[in-house]
């Protein structure tokens, strides 16, 4: 059977051209350029959400204290109580502060509190902490309101401040009496004694009483003697020096017989503290240098110069 190829040809092109297209793939996105997007929308989404948080905290602000100065990130600081005109300066990275504070929320409820001590932009704390610290002086109170970004941020703390929680903060800071760098800044003549020794003696002996008109503070820890003014009485005295306390170290121990209201014959925080005491039997003494052994103190005693000074006494009557 002869075929004619020309018929068998169109049959073909005919064949072909009834075959359905082809499916083309839509123009999906890769997964970077979905990243993209996803990123564009949360930035857009905290941008306002950052925004409501801000207009909130300004308005809580200026209600609870129109006085309140703005602080970097948008916080507000309000000082409520600072220090009595002795502390001159602020803290600075790395300096070291102790916090006990309460956040709530703009509502009023309290979410938790905390008693903090920690290094200026050092430790691994909010932002807010450490902006604030540096805003105060090294001794106060205050209040603070945040946004969540420079506080808790997205995650909150899980069972007490939820995610994205903006706060007020009531606080207080003060400088650590037993950080021996405080001490070192006395000891070079760049700080108060009095300031420094104010502070040890809150924190070490809460108890102690103030001497009118002096930097010295006694315990009086058993004042029930009974001796006469003129009876001669032994003192058993343990004298150290501030930076031996903080180091650990023992101080040196000491003995005389003294005549009670006999005058210029101890250090006159001594002399003040036994008078003003006149049943002491045991007490301690804390005094700074001016009225111990004077600046320039007693190295070859181990009493260096510009150093507070703790008395430990032991009064016995001398029959």
């Amino acid at each position: 059977m002869k075929v004619d190829l020309r018929w068998l040809m169109l049959c073909t092109v005919a064949l072909g051209a009834c075959e359905p297209p082809r499916a083309v793939p839509p123009n999906m996105p890769n997964a970077e350029e979905r990243a993209q997007a996803t990123r564009k929308q949360l930035r857009a989404f905290n941008a306002a959400r950052f925004e409501q948080e801000r207009h909130e905290v300004d308005s809580a602000a200026h209600v609870h204290a129109p006085q309140a100065v703005s602080l970097p990130g948008g916080m507000w600081l309000s000082l409520e109580e600072g220090d009595d005109g002795l502390f001159q300066s602020h803290p600075l990275e790395g300096d070291r502060v102790e916090w006990t504070w309460v956040a709530r929320g703009l509502d009023g409820d309290t979410l938790t509190s905390g008693e903090q001590d920690f290094f200026v932009e050092k430790d691994a704390l909010p932002l807010c902490f450490h902006e604030v610290a540096k805003a105060m002086p090294w001794r106060g109170q205050g209040r603070f309101w945040t946004t969540s970004t420079t506080a808790f941020g997205a995650s909150g703390i899980p069972g007490k401040v939820p995610p994205f929680t903006s706060l007020e903060v009531s606080f207080s800071q003060r400088r650590p009496a037993f950080d021996l760098s405080w001490l070192n800044e006395v000891q070079q003549g760049e700080f108060a004694e009095e300031v420094w020794l104010a502070a040890f003696v809150e924190e070490a002996a809460p108890q102690a009483a103030r001497l009118e008109g002096l930097a010295v503070w006694v315990d009086c820890i058993d004042c029930d003697l009974s001796v006469p003014d003129g009876g001669a009485v032994r003192l058993d005295i343990l004298t150290i020096d501030a930076q031996s306390i903080l180091e650990g170290e023992r101080g040196r121990e000491s003995a005389m017989e003294w005549s009670r209201g006999t005058p210029d014959q101890l250090v006159p925080a001594l002399e003040r503290a036994l008078l003003s005491h006149p049943g002491a039997e045991v007490l301690t003494v804390w005094t700074t240098s001016e009225h111990a052994f004077q600046r320039k103190g007693v190295p070859a005693a181990g009493v260096r110069p510009r150093t507070p000074v703790r008395f430990d006494v032991q009064v016995s009557p001398v029959w």
